[in-house]
């Protein structure tokens, strides 16, 4: 291997730190600099931006070459291209759009995709997406078994979310679909929140997104011990998972401009060891 040299840290780390759009080279070589050696892909993940096989080629290139492994990968929810729309084209465009990501990830070497469910507040509305979204679902389950890929259903700042993901789990195996949790999500809603994390924890989880806020609906994505987390509880829950022990513990956090990107790297790698500690000793 050539380029930069990492040590092993036990922490997967997000690509888009401070941006999901642009040339990401710049950021994946200040990660592995930083020691990281896995990380989550998550650009991209709010735009109906395909990979092409070039593209993917020279990501595959470069992770490579600073050492870095795909832990797994942030799909996309379709801005037109949605893989649960209620108009039947943009469904199937967002059914091509999640395989393109799916394909990309067993290209790289993940075995995950994280997908946001939908929200929605009318029934009528509800009951559409619902529908549309299993059949998706059930397009996507062939490419997921031949590639190896799972695909992860987040929780979303929105209660709603976790009674929509239970419903998909009613309906589809845990070989195929499992549970990606926010802590971040969670803790800014109300309090059974942290119970159906938990169920979906113990049961279905294959994905995280690890990161603090303080609990007032503010989606910031910060570094652990930063907000109102109670990190006692969630690290107690994710030791007692299904979660692999082989798999590192994957941060979803963005830069503030209160500190340098570096210090702000350095600052996450440090909480990362502490929460990763934490989890050891509780499965101990």
């Amino acid at each position: 291997m050539t380029g930069v040299q990492t040590c092993a840290l036990p922490i997967c780390i997000n690509t888009d730190i401070f941006s999901s759009k642009g040339n990401p080279f710049s950021i994946l070589k200040q990660i592995a600099e930083k020691g990281f050696k896995s990380i989550q892909w998550v650009h991209h993940w709010n735009t109906d931006f395909f990979y092409n096989k070039s593209e993917i080629k020279e990501i595959k290139s470069r992770l490579n070459e600073y050492g870095l492994i795909l832990n797994d990968l942030h799909a996309t929810i379709g801005v037109e291209k949605s893989w649960f729309s209620e108009t039947e084209y943009q469904r199937k465009a967002g059914v091509e759009l999640v395989k393109n990501r799916i394909e990309m990830t067993a290209e790289l070497g993940g075995d995950v995709i994280v997908l946001h469910p939908f929200k929605t507040l009318d029934p009528e509305l509800y009951d559409i997406h619902f529908k549309q979204g299993k059949k998706s679902l059930n397009e996507l389950k062939e490419v997921c078994m031949n590639t190896g890929v799972k695909i992860a259903l987040e929780n979303l700042t929105l209660m709603q979310t976790f009674t929509t993901i239970e419903k998909y789990f009613d309906n589809f195996e845990d070989d195929f679909l499992g549970f990606c949790w926010d802590t971040g999500h969670t803790n800014n809603l109300e309090p059974e929140a942290i119970d159906y994390a938990e169920k979906f924890t113990l049961e279905r989880l294959i994905a995280l997104h690890i990161n603090d806020n303080m609990g007032d609906g503010r989606d910031l994505h910060g570094i652990p011990f930063s907000g109102s987390t109670d990190w006692e509880k969630i690290t107690k829950i994710i030791s007692k998972s299904s979660y692999s022990e082989k798999k590192p513990l994957t941060f979803e956090v963005h830069h503030r401009e209160e500190k340098t990107l570096d210090e702000f790297m350095e600052t996450a790698k440090e909480k990362g060891l502490i929460i990763n500690e934490m989890v050891k000793n509780y499965r101990k």
